[in-house]
């Protein structure tokens, strides 16, 4: 696990979390977290959609805790095999 970086102002935390890699860091562990709803919702176990996926179940576990990076085309593959329908968007910062 990373180690968190001290801050001596609270206004240099802020600037830090809203930086460009902390923004694509979380948007990661959101996108595992829809993953592992899904998988959930379908009564999936982790090993179970491994297999629809030909990969391990160790690997399903870094895509639900945002520690694997996903090409489209698994992000595709994931939905395909959940029975769902991926939807990728570009929003506007606000």
């Amino acid at each position: 696990m990373k180690r968190l970086k001290k801050f001596s102002k609270e206004g240099q935390l802020a600037a830090e979390l809203m930086s460009a890699e902390a923004v694509a860091e979380y948007e990661k562990i959101l996108i595992g977290k829809m993953i592992r709803k899904l998988r959930k919702n379908k009564k999936l176990k982790q090993e179970s959609l491994a297999k629809l996926l030909k990969t391990s179940q160790s690997t399903v576990a870094r895509i639900e805790s945002g520690k694997q990076n996903l090409s489209l085309e698994s992000l595709a593959a994931i939905a395909l095999a959940l029975d769902s329908r991926l939807d990728v968007r570009f929003l506007h910062k606000t």
